[in-house]
């Protein structure tokens, strides 16, 4: 941390308090989720793994804002960004409880390429054990998703079949669309920069998001 200049770590500290209302926001988010879970009647052991979950994204956020702080953020408390659950426009309730868990599934498996592609230049200890343990979270929690998914009925599923499209379409909006900027020399304090977000969205979907969507029935494997 000794490399940086005033006008860096103020950056840094910045956006550490920015992810800090993030991980947040994903708190609240991830608790309307396990209230999806269990009102579709999701199987308990994922439901766990959600529950799990919620507690997780509430200790993100801790470790958030205590890398603000040591990079010069003054203290505060953290607010979420919205404490309203997502709604999808022309869906009924019961609808959108499964599209909740879609989007849900598809932006916690672009949080693991994230930190996967942050972590190939952040070098500092302390950051790179909390960049492990943070990515060992973020692959538990894309479990939620995946692990619902593959147990949905052929009703559930026809109908997420046809929404599919339009989330995957929300996709870059959700990972890779906001106050980030191309700051290639912060990178290794885990500043996340639009580059860094694109690659690592274009990357899940490709290896991940597409291939799981065929495998538990909600592609058209042409």
């Amino acid at each position: 941390m000794e490399q940086l200049d005033q006008e860096q770590r103020e950056k840094v500290a910045a956006y550490w308090w920015r992810r800090s209302e993030g991980e947040m926001t994903s708190w609240v988010g991830f608790q309307h989720v396990l209230d999806d879970l269990r009102a579709v009647g999701s199987p308990l052991p994922i439901v766990e793994l959600a529950e799990r979950a919620v507690k997780d994204e509430y200790q993100h956020a801790l470790w958030c804002r205590d890398w603000a702080v040591r990079f010069g953020h003054a203290p505060g408390t953290i607010e979420p960004r919205s404490l309203e659950p997502l709604r999808f426009r022309g869906a009924s309730e019961a609808e959108n409880r499964l599209l909740r868990i879609l989007l849900c599934c598809f932006t916690e498996t672009v949080g693991c390429f994230i930190l996967r592609h942050v972590r190939k230049v952040v070098t500092d200890p302390e950051l790179r054990r909390l960049n492990q343990r943070h990515l060992a979270d973020e692959i538990q929690h894309s479990r939620v998703g995946w692990g619902h998914l593959a147990t949905l009925s052929p009703e559930a599923r026809e109908f997420l079949r046809a929404w599919t499209p339009t989330v995957l379409g929300l996709l870059p909006e959700a990972c890779c669309e906001g106050p980030e900027e191309d700051r290639e020399d912060l990178v290794p304090f885990v500043f996340f920069t639009p580059r860094l977000l694109r690659a690592a969205h274009d990357e899940a979907v490709s290896e991940v998001i597409l291939p799981g969507l065929s495998h538990v029935g909600l592609r058209e494997v042409s």
